[in-house]
Protein backbone atom coordinates (compact mmCIF):
# COMPACT_ATOMS: atom_id res chain seq x y z
CA UNK A 1 0.00 0.00 0.00
CA UNK A 2 1.31 3.55 -1.04
CA UNK A 3 1.80 5.72 2.03
CA UNK A 4 2.06 9.49 0.90
CA UNK A 5 2.31 12.24 3.50
CA UNK A 6 1.41 16.26 3.26
CA UNK A 7 1.33 18.97 5.88
CA UNK A 8 -2.90 19.68 5.60
CA UNK A 9 -5.16 17.32 4.32
CA UNK A 10 -8.83 18.08 2.97
CA UNK A 11 -11.40 15.88 2.40
CA UNK A 12 -13.72 16.60 -0.61
CA UNK A 13 -13.94 19.27 -3.14
CA UNK A 14 -16.75 21.04 -2.58
CA UNK A 15 -16.34 25.51 -2.03
CA UNK A 16 -15.04 24.98 1.90
CA UNK A 17 -12.35 22.78 0.60
CA UNK A 18 -11.17 24.16 -2.70
CA UNK A 19 -11.16 27.72 -0.55
CA UNK A 20 -8.81 25.83 1.92
CA UNK A 21 -6.96 24.24 -0.34
CA UNK A 22 -6.63 27.58 -2.96
CA UNK A 23 -5.00 29.39 0.54
CA UNK A 24 -2.95 26.93 1.70
CA UNK A 25 -1.38 26.16 -1.80
CA UNK A 26 0.91 23.35 -1.93
CA UNK A 27 0.78 22.66 1.76
CA UNK A 28 -2.31 20.92 1.31
CA UNK A 29 -3.72 17.78 -0.82
CA UNK A 30 -7.21 17.72 -1.60
CA UNK A 31 -8.96 14.15 -2.10
CA UNK A 32 -12.23 13.97 -4.06
CA UNK A 33 -14.60 11.38 -5.07
CA UNK A 34 -15.99 12.50 -7.99
CA UNK A 35 -14.07 13.58 -11.33
CA UNK A 36 -14.84 16.98 -11.82
CA UNK A 37 -14.68 19.53 -8.19
CA UNK A 38 -17.07 21.61 -6.68
CA UNK A 39 -19.36 19.19 -5.30
CA UNK A 40 -23.09 20.44 -5.40
CA UNK A 41 -22.18 23.82 -6.78
CA UNK A 42 -21.65 22.59 -10.26
CA UNK A 43 -23.52 23.37 -13.46
CA UNK A 44 -24.83 21.37 -16.05
CA UNK A 45 -25.06 21.83 -19.70
CA UNK A 46 -28.08 20.23 -21.92
CA UNK A 47 -27.67 21.55 -25.77
CA UNK A 48 -26.53 24.89 -25.10
CA UNK A 49 -28.69 25.61 -21.52
CA UNK A 50 -27.17 25.37 -18.28
CA UNK A 51 -28.71 24.36 -14.71
CA UNK A 52 -26.90 25.27 -11.18
CA UNK A 53 -27.75 21.75 -9.57
CA UNK A 54 -29.39 23.28 -6.99
CA UNK A 55 -30.32 27.17 -6.72
CA UNK A 56 -26.82 29.10 -6.00
CA UNK A 57 -26.54 32.84 -5.66
CA UNK A 58 -23.88 34.48 -3.20
CA UNK A 59 -25.06 36.46 -0.66
CA UNK A 60 -21.41 38.33 1.50
CA UNK A 61 -21.98 39.41 4.88
CA UNK A 62 -18.41 39.38 4.84
CA UNK A 63 -16.02 42.57 3.00
CA UNK A 64 -13.00 40.48 3.16
CA UNK A 65 -15.00 37.11 1.65
CA UNK A 66 -16.70 39.32 -0.92
CA UNK A 67 -12.89 41.15 -1.71
CA UNK A 68 -11.70 37.15 -2.12
CA UNK A 69 -14.72 36.38 -4.71
CA UNK A 70 -14.29 39.60 -6.78
CA UNK A 71 -10.48 39.05 -6.95
CA UNK A 72 -10.44 35.55 -7.95
CA UNK A 73 -13.61 36.34 -10.45
CA UNK A 74 -12.46 39.57 -11.32
CA UNK A 75 -15.41 41.26 -13.66
CA UNK A 76 -17.20 38.09 -14.26
CA UNK A 77 -18.73 38.32 -10.80
CA UNK A 78 -21.80 40.44 -11.11
CA UNK A 79 -24.32 41.84 -9.42
CA UNK A 80 -27.64 40.06 -9.38
CA UNK A 81 -30.06 41.29 -6.96
CA UNK A 82 -32.18 38.21 -5.85
CA UNK A 83 -35.70 39.35 -6.92
CA UNK A 84 -37.80 36.00 -5.45
CA UNK A 85 -41.58 35.83 -5.14
CA UNK A 86 -43.75 33.68 -3.25
CA UNK A 87 -47.29 31.99 -4.67
CA UNK A 88 -50.35 31.38 -2.27
CA UNK A 89 -53.77 31.14 -2.97
CA UNK A 90 -54.50 34.92 -1.86
CA UNK A 91 -52.17 36.40 -4.48
CA UNK A 92 -48.35 36.66 -5.15
CA UNK A 93 -46.20 38.75 -2.83
CA UNK A 94 -42.87 39.77 -3.04
CA UNK A 95 -40.18 37.48 -1.06
CA UNK A 96 -39.91 37.95 2.46
CA UNK A 97 -43.57 37.43 2.68
CA UNK A 98 -43.80 39.11 5.72
CA UNK A 99 -42.56 42.19 4.81
CA UNK A 100 -44.68 42.41 1.74
CA UNK A 101 -47.94 41.81 2.51
CA UNK A 102 -49.51 44.37 0.26
CA UNK A 103 -49.20 41.58 -2.61
CA UNK A 104 -51.75 39.61 -0.62
CA UNK A 105 -55.73 39.88 -1.47
CA UNK A 106 -57.03 42.38 1.19
CA UNK A 107 -58.82 40.25 3.71
CA UNK A 108 -56.21 37.88 4.21
CA UNK A 109 -53.57 40.75 4.27
CA UNK A 110 -55.42 42.15 6.85
CA UNK A 111 -55.84 38.50 8.79
CA UNK A 112 -52.14 38.23 8.48
CA UNK A 113 -51.20 41.71 9.52
CA UNK A 114 -53.26 41.24 12.67
CA UNK A 115 -51.08 38.09 13.47
CA UNK A 116 -47.67 39.58 12.88
CA UNK A 117 -48.51 42.21 14.87
CA UNK A 118 -49.55 39.81 17.77
CA UNK A 119 -46.65 38.37 17.00
CA UNK A 120 -44.07 40.60 16.97
CA UNK A 121 -45.62 41.93 20.61
CA UNK A 122 -45.97 38.70 22.44
CA UNK A 123 -43.43 38.26 25.09
CA UNK A 124 -40.57 36.01 24.20
CA UNK A 125 -40.72 32.18 26.24
CA UNK A 126 -38.72 31.02 28.42
CA UNK A 127 -34.89 29.77 27.60
CA UNK A 128 -36.61 25.99 29.29
CA UNK A 129 -39.42 25.78 26.32
CA UNK A 130 -37.95 25.12 22.76
CA UNK A 131 -41.24 24.57 21.06
CA UNK A 132 -41.10 23.01 17.82
CA UNK A 133 -40.93 23.83 14.75
CA UNK A 134 -44.80 24.38 13.81
CA UNK A 135 -45.16 26.67 17.36
CA UNK A 136 -41.53 28.37 16.26
CA UNK A 137 -42.98 29.64 12.84
CA UNK A 138 -46.38 30.55 14.54
CA UNK A 139 -45.08 32.21 16.95
CA UNK A 140 -42.69 34.47 14.29
CA UNK A 141 -45.24 35.48 11.79
CA UNK A 142 -48.50 34.98 13.48
CA UNK A 143 -51.01 31.75 12.61
CA UNK A 144 -52.98 33.19 9.75
CA UNK A 145 -49.64 34.20 7.97
CA UNK A 146 -48.58 29.64 8.73
CA UNK A 147 -51.61 28.79 7.54
CA UNK A 148 -50.99 30.77 4.27
CA UNK A 149 -47.64 30.27 3.10
CA UNK A 150 -45.22 28.67 6.30
CA UNK A 151 -46.98 25.71 7.32
CA UNK A 152 -47.36 24.20 3.83
CA UNK A 153 -44.20 25.17 2.42
CA UNK A 154 -41.95 23.98 4.95
CA UNK A 155 -44.33 20.64 5.26
CA UNK A 156 -43.33 20.17 1.40
CA UNK A 157 -39.68 21.11 1.99
CA UNK A 158 -39.57 18.96 5.24
CA UNK A 159 -41.18 16.14 4.42
CA UNK A 160 -42.41 15.81 7.70
CA UNK A 161 -44.63 16.58 10.04
CA UNK A 162 -43.69 19.89 11.49
CA UNK A 163 -44.10 19.06 15.33
CA UNK A 164 -41.29 16.61 14.91
CA UNK A 165 -38.67 19.21 14.13
CA UNK A 166 -37.28 21.75 16.40
CA UNK A 167 -36.11 25.25 15.22
CA UNK A 168 -32.37 24.65 14.99
CA UNK A 169 -29.80 25.75 12.36
CA UNK A 170 -32.37 26.40 9.47
CA UNK A 171 -33.46 29.41 11.08
CA UNK A 172 -30.85 31.93 10.77
CA UNK A 173 -32.25 33.51 7.66
CA UNK A 174 -35.65 33.84 9.28
CA UNK A 175 -35.86 37.34 9.73
CA UNK A 176 -39.14 38.28 12.05
CA UNK A 177 -40.82 41.81 11.11
CA UNK A 178 -40.84 44.36 13.82
CA UNK A 179 -44.13 45.99 13.96
CA UNK A 180 -43.13 48.47 11.92
CA UNK A 181 -41.57 46.56 9.06
CA UNK A 182 -44.96 44.85 9.13
CA UNK A 183 -46.84 47.80 8.79
CA UNK A 184 -44.62 49.46 5.87
CA UNK A 185 -45.24 46.04 3.75
CA UNK A 186 -49.04 46.04 3.90
CA UNK A 187 -49.40 49.27 2.86
CA UNK A 188 -46.65 48.59 -0.19
CA UNK A 189 -44.05 50.76 1.31
CA UNK A 190 -40.22 49.76 0.36
CA UNK A 191 -39.12 48.37 3.82
CA UNK A 192 -36.37 49.97 5.40
CA UNK A 193 -35.46 46.44 6.70
CA UNK A 194 -32.70 44.27 4.99
CA UNK A 195 -33.16 40.25 4.79
CA UNK A 196 -29.75 38.13 4.76
CA UNK A 197 -29.81 37.88 1.59
CA UNK A 198 -30.50 41.65 -0.28
CA UNK A 199 -27.41 41.81 -2.06
CA UNK A 200 -26.36 38.99 -4.84
CA UNK A 201 -23.93 37.76 -6.82
CA UNK A 202 -23.65 35.14 -9.88
CA UNK A 203 -21.00 34.49 -12.30
CA UNK A 204 -21.63 36.00 -15.83
CA UNK A 205 -18.80 35.33 -18.15
CA UNK A 206 -18.33 35.59 -22.01
CA UNK A 207 -20.60 34.50 -24.00
CA UNK A 208 -17.82 31.57 -25.48
CA UNK A 209 -16.86 30.75 -21.89
CA UNK A 210 -16.34 26.80 -21.81
CA UNK A 211 -17.92 27.07 -17.98
CA UNK A 212 -21.15 28.72 -16.63
CA UNK A 213 -23.26 28.81 -13.93
CA UNK A 214 -21.82 28.87 -10.18
CA UNK A 215 -19.42 26.52 -11.72
CA UNK A 216 -17.39 28.91 -12.36
CA UNK A 217 -16.58 29.36 -8.63
CA UNK A 218 -15.72 26.18 -8.05
CA UNK A 219 -13.24 25.98 -11.31
CA UNK A 220 -11.50 29.50 -10.18
CA UNK A 221 -10.98 28.14 -6.40
CA UNK A 222 -9.66 24.41 -7.99
CA UNK A 223 -7.44 26.04 -10.50
CA UNK A 224 -5.68 27.38 -7.42
CA UNK A 225 -5.40 24.25 -5.62
CA UNK A 226 -2.02 22.91 -5.92
CA UNK A 227 -2.59 18.80 -5.62
CA UNK A 228 -6.17 18.32 -5.89
CA UNK A 229 -6.66 14.44 -6.58
CA UNK A 230 -9.65 13.73 -8.24
CA UNK A 231 -11.53 9.96 -8.14
CA UNK A 232 -9.84 9.71 -4.49
CA UNK A 233 -12.56 7.85 -2.74
CA UNK A 234 -11.93 8.45 1.31
CA UNK A 235 -12.85 4.49 2.65
CA UNK A 236 -11.46 5.23 6.05
CA UNK A 237 -10.76 7.91 8.85
CA UNK A 238 -8.04 7.00 11.48
CA UNK A 239 -8.13 10.28 13.40
CA UNK A 240 -5.56 8.41 16.37
CA UNK A 241 -3.06 7.82 13.52
CA UNK A 242 -3.73 11.25 11.48
CA UNK A 243 -4.51 8.78 8.72
CA UNK A 244 -7.15 8.42 6.08
CA UNK A 245 -7.31 5.60 3.69
CA UNK A 246 -8.24 6.39 0.31
CA UNK A 247 -9.31 3.75 -3.11
CA UNK A 248 -7.63 5.98 -6.08
CA UNK A 249 -7.69 3.88 -9.55
CA UNK A 250 -8.46 1.00 -7.96
CA UNK A 251 -5.14 1.42 -5.47
CA UNK A 252 -5.88 1.62 -1.07
CA UNK A 253 -3.69 4.75 -0.66
CA UNK A 254 -2.85 5.69 2.98
CA UNK A 255 -2.92 9.67 2.82
CA UNK A 256 -1.39 11.11 6.38
CA UNK A 257 -1.83 14.66 7.53
CA UNK A 258 0.97 15.43 9.22
CA UNK A 259 -0.83 19.23 11.49
CA UNK A 260 -4.32 19.36 10.42
CA UNK A 261 -7.23 17.83 8.17
CA UNK A 262 -10.31 19.59 7.30
CA UNK A 263 -13.31 17.40 6.34
CA UNK A 264 -16.25 18.63 4.47
CA UNK A 265 -17.94 14.82 4.13
CA UNK A 266 -21.47 14.21 5.54
CA UNK A 267 -20.59 14.38 9.28
CA UNK A 268 -22.43 10.67 8.93
CA UNK A 269 -20.08 9.52 6.74
CA UNK A 270 -16.71 10.22 8.04
CA UNK A 271 -18.08 9.24 11.88
CA UNK A 272 -19.05 5.85 10.08
CA UNK A 273 -15.28 5.65 8.32
CA UNK A 274 -13.31 6.45 11.89
CA UNK A 275 -11.82 4.06 12.97
CA UNK A 276 -12.04 4.64 16.38
CA UNK A 277 -15.72 6.17 16.63
CA UNK A 278 -17.28 4.72 19.94
CA UNK A 279 -20.12 2.26 18.96
CA UNK A 280 -22.74 4.66 20.65
CA UNK A 281 -21.55 7.53 18.64
CA UNK A 282 -21.77 5.08 15.59
CA UNK A 283 -25.68 4.66 16.12
CA UNK A 284 -26.19 8.41 16.90
CA UNK A 285 -24.43 9.88 13.94
CA UNK A 286 -26.24 6.81 12.29
CA UNK A 287 -29.71 8.11 13.00
CA UNK A 288 -29.19 12.08 12.01
CA UNK A 289 -31.61 12.94 9.48
CA UNK A 290 -31.68 14.58 6.35
CA UNK A 291 -33.88 15.38 2.73
CA UNK A 292 -32.12 15.13 -0.89
CA UNK A 293 -33.38 17.21 -3.93
CA UNK A 294 -34.36 15.94 -7.04
CA UNK A 295 -33.50 19.16 -10.00
CA UNK A 296 -36.01 18.86 -12.72
CA UNK A 297 -34.52 20.83 -15.65
CA UNK A 298 -36.59 22.07 -18.88
CA UNK A 299 -35.55 23.23 -21.28
CA UNK A 300 -37.34 25.60 -23.13
CA UNK A 301 -37.69 27.12 -27.12
CA UNK A 302 -39.61 29.98 -27.38
CA UNK A 303 -39.93 33.68 -26.14
CA UNK A 304 -38.48 34.40 -22.36
CA UNK A 305 -41.61 35.19 -19.31
CA UNK A 306 -41.23 38.57 -18.06
CA UNK A 307 -41.87 39.49 -14.35
CA UNK A 308 -40.67 35.84 -12.99
CA UNK A 309 -38.08 37.11 -10.73
CA UNK A 310 -34.88 34.91 -10.04
CA UNK A 311 -37.33 32.51 -8.30
CA UNK A 312 -40.71 31.77 -6.90
CA UNK A 313 -41.66 29.23 -3.82
CA UNK A 314 -45.02 27.52 -3.94
CA UNK A 315 -47.13 27.13 -0.65
CA UNK A 316 -49.61 24.83 -2.78
CA UNK A 317 -49.08 21.21 -1.70
CA UNK A 318 -50.18 19.54 -4.81
CA UNK A 319 -47.63 20.74 -6.85
CA UNK A 320 -44.59 18.49 -6.37
CA UNK A 321 -42.04 21.34 -6.18
CA UNK A 322 -41.46 23.77 -3.71
CA UNK A 323 -40.15 26.50 -6.04
CA UNK A 324 -39.34 27.51 -9.24
CA UNK A 325 -35.90 28.75 -10.86
CA UNK A 326 -35.40 30.69 -13.85
CA UNK A 327 -31.51 30.30 -14.92
CA UNK A 328 -31.65 33.06 -17.61
CA UNK A 329 -32.79 35.71 -14.57
CA UNK A 330 -29.28 34.49 -13.24
CA UNK A 331 -27.27 35.05 -16.59
CA UNK A 332 -28.77 35.53 -19.60
CA UNK A 333 -26.52 33.99 -21.44
CA UNK A 334 -27.28 30.22 -19.99
CA UNK A 335 -29.37 29.39 -22.69
CA UNK A 336 -29.52 30.31 -26.40
CA UNK A 337 -31.26 33.09 -27.24
CA UNK A 338 -34.14 31.85 -28.53
CA UNK A 339 -34.82 29.86 -25.45
CA UNK A 340 -35.41 29.24 -21.18
CA UNK A 341 -33.92 27.22 -18.96
CA UNK A 342 -36.55 26.09 -16.17
CA UNK A 343 -35.08 24.17 -12.90
CA UNK A 344 -37.98 22.82 -10.48
CA UNK A 345 -36.92 21.80 -7.13
CA UNK A 346 -38.49 18.23 -5.70
CA UNK A 347 -37.70 17.45 -1.97
CA UNK A 348 -37.71 14.28 -0.91
CA UNK A 349 -36.97 11.81 1.84
CA UNK A 350 -33.91 9.28 1.19
CA UNK A 351 -34.45 5.86 0.73
CA UNK A 352 -38.36 5.92 0.18
CA UNK A 353 -39.07 4.36 -3.29
CA UNK A 354 -40.05 7.19 -5.99
CA UNK A 355 -41.01 6.90 -9.53
CA UNK A 356 -39.12 6.11 -12.45
CA UNK A 357 -37.16 9.97 -13.61
CA UNK A 358 -39.53 10.29 -16.61
CA UNK A 359 -42.30 10.00 -14.17
CA UNK A 360 -40.71 12.62 -12.55
CA UNK A 361 -40.28 14.47 -14.82
CA UNK A 362 -43.60 14.49 -16.56
CA UNK A 363 -45.42 15.33 -12.98
CA UNK A 364 -42.52 18.18 -12.67
CA UNK A 365 -43.51 19.67 -16.44
CA UNK A 366 -47.91 19.22 -15.70
CA UNK A 367 -47.64 21.18 -12.27
CA UNK A 368 -45.31 23.98 -14.16
CA UNK A 369 -48.38 24.21 -15.89
CA UNK A 370 -50.84 24.07 -13.43
CA UNK A 371 -48.55 26.87 -11.77
CA UNK A 372 -48.77 28.83 -15.11
CA UNK A 373 -45.28 28.62 -15.74
CA UNK A 374 -45.25 26.37 -18.73
CA UNK A 375 -48.27 26.92 -20.85
CA UNK A 376 -49.65 23.85 -22.92
CA UNK A 377 -47.84 24.81 -25.91
CA UNK A 378 -44.61 25.69 -24.50
CA UNK A 379 -41.83 23.66 -26.98
CA UNK A 380 -39.99 21.36 -24.00
CA UNK A 381 -37.38 19.93 -25.97
CA UNK A 382 -35.06 18.90 -23.38
CA UNK A 383 -35.46 17.64 -19.97
CA UNK A 384 -33.33 16.17 -17.40
CA UNK A 385 -33.46 15.28 -13.92
CA UNK A 386 -30.73 15.71 -11.13
CA UNK A 387 -30.03 14.31 -7.99
CA UNK A 388 -28.43 16.28 -4.56
CA UNK A 389 -28.36 14.05 -1.70
CA UNK A 390 -27.67 14.97 0.80
CA UNK A 391 -29.45 18.25 0.52
CA UNK A 392 -31.08 19.52 3.60
CA UNK A 393 -29.85 18.32 6.99
CA UNK A 394 -33.38 17.97 9.20
CA UNK A 395 -33.27 19.07 12.65
CA UNK A 396 -35.20 17.26 14.94
CA UNK A 397 -34.92 16.67 19.01
CA UNK A 398 -30.82 15.93 19.94
CA UNK A 399 -29.87 16.01 16.33
CA UNK A 400 -27.42 19.36 17.01
CA UNK A 401 -25.88 17.43 20.07
CA UNK A 402 -25.47 14.60 18.36
CA UNK A 403 -23.68 16.67 15.35
CA UNK A 404 -21.77 18.57 18.10
CA UNK A 405 -20.44 15.39 19.52
CA UNK A 406 -19.43 14.15 16.21
CA UNK A 407 -17.57 16.96 15.57
CA UNK A 408 -15.50 17.26 18.84
CA UNK A 409 -14.62 13.35 18.13
CA UNK A 410 -13.05 14.06 15.06
CA UNK A 411 -11.31 17.34 16.64
CA UNK A 412 -9.08 14.88 18.45
CA UNK A 413 -7.45 13.66 16.06
CA UNK A 414 -7.18 17.15 14.19
CA UNK A 415 -9.82 17.17 11.86
CA UNK A 416 -12.13 19.84 11.60
CA UNK A 417 -15.55 19.34 10.28
CA UNK A 418 -16.92 22.14 8.07
CA UNK A 419 -18.89 23.09 5.34
CA UNK A 420 -23.20 22.59 5.13
CA UNK A 421 -22.54 18.78 5.37
CA UNK A 422 -19.42 18.43 7.11
CA UNK A 423 -20.60 20.66 10.35
CA UNK A 424 -24.16 19.14 9.88
CA UNK A 425 -25.99 22.27 9.36
CA UNK A 426 -28.08 25.05 7.24
CA UNK A 427 -25.67 27.05 5.77
CA UNK A 428 -25.35 28.86 2.79
CA UNK A 429 -22.57 28.88 0.33
CA UNK A 430 -20.80 31.77 0.90
CA UNK A 431 -20.88 30.93 4.96
CA UNK A 432 -19.40 27.70 3.88
CA UNK A 433 -16.81 29.34 1.73
CA UNK A 434 -16.05 31.31 4.40
CA UNK A 435 -15.68 28.65 7.10
CA UNK A 436 -12.94 27.07 4.60
CA UNK A 437 -11.08 30.40 4.03
CA UNK A 438 -10.66 30.84 8.03
CA UNK A 439 -9.85 27.57 8.93
CA UNK A 440 -6.91 27.82 5.85
CA UNK A 441 -5.47 30.88 7.41
CA UNK A 442 -5.88 30.08 10.56
CA UNK A 443 -3.53 27.11 10.54
CA UNK A 444 -1.65 29.22 8.32
CA UNK A 445 -0.79 31.50 10.62
CA UNK A 446 0.83 29.17 13.11
CA UNK A 447 -1.81 27.32 14.83
CA UNK A 448 -1.37 23.59 15.00
CA UNK A 449 -4.99 23.07 13.86
CA UNK A 450 -8.42 24.80 13.62
CA UNK A 451 -11.40 23.17 15.20
CA UNK A 452 -14.93 23.42 13.00
CA UNK A 453 -16.41 24.78 16.28
CA UNK A 454 -13.69 27.63 16.38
Amino acid sequence: MRIEASEFLVLGAGVAGLAAAAELGPRARVLERDGRPGGLVRTECFGGYWFDRVLHLLHFQDAGLRAFCQELLGGVLAPCPPEAWVETQAGTARFPLQFHLAGLEPETRRRCLQGVLAAAAAPEPGTDHRPAYDEYLARSFGEPLCELFYHPYNRKQWKRPLGELVPGGQTWNLQRPSADDALCGARGIVNPSRSYNADGFYPRPPRDAPVRGMEVLARALAARAADLRLGCAVVEVDPGRQTVFAVEKGERVAYRYERACLCTLPLPHAIAASADAPDDLRRAAAGLQHNAVLSAAFCVRGPRPEGTGLWRYYADESLCFTRLIFMTEFDPLNAPPDGWGLLAEIPVRPGEPRPPDTEILATARRDAGRAGVLGPDAEVIDARLMVADPAYVVFTRGSEETAAACRAHLARGRIAALGRYGRWEYSSMAQALGQGLRWARTVSAGDPWAEGDA
